[in-house]
C-alpha cells in the first residue's frame, strides 16, 4: 500500500469515526485500531483541515490530463478534461 493511499485509508476511517457518534477510544476498540495510530491520523487530519479551504494553481497552457480530487473521508473524483476548459469553466461560477 502507497504512503498516499494509508493516508486515505486513515482519513477514511477518521470520517468512520465521526459518523460512529463513538468515542475515540470505543472506537478503536470496536474496530481493533491501536489508540496511537488512531490519535496520530486525527491530528493529521486537523492540520490537514487547516490547510482546507485553499485552492492551487493548475498549468493549464492547452494540456489535457487527469485532475483528481481525494477528500480526507476517501472520496475521489477524477476528471478527464483539457485543462483550459476546466479552467474558464470554474471561472464561470
Amino acid at each position: 500500500m502507497s504512503k498516499e493511499e494509508k493516508r486515505v485509508q486513515m482519513f477514511a476511517m477518521i470520517a468512520d469515526w465521526q459518523q460512529s457518534g463513538l468515542s475515540k477510544k470505543r472506537y478503536c476498540e470496536e474496530n481493533g485500531v491501536n489508540e496511537t495510530t488512531f490519535y496520530y491520523w486525527f491530528s493529521r487530519s486537523k492540520e490537514n483541515d487547516a490547510a482546507s479551504g485553499s485552492f492551487i494553481s493548475i498549468d493549464k497552457t492547452g494540456r489535457k490530463g487527469d485532475v483528481e480530487v481525494i477528500y480526507p473521508n476517501g472520496v475521489r473524483i477524477k476528471v478527464d478534461t483539457d485543462l483550459g476548459l476546466l479552467s474558464q469553466l470554474i471561472r464561470l461560477y
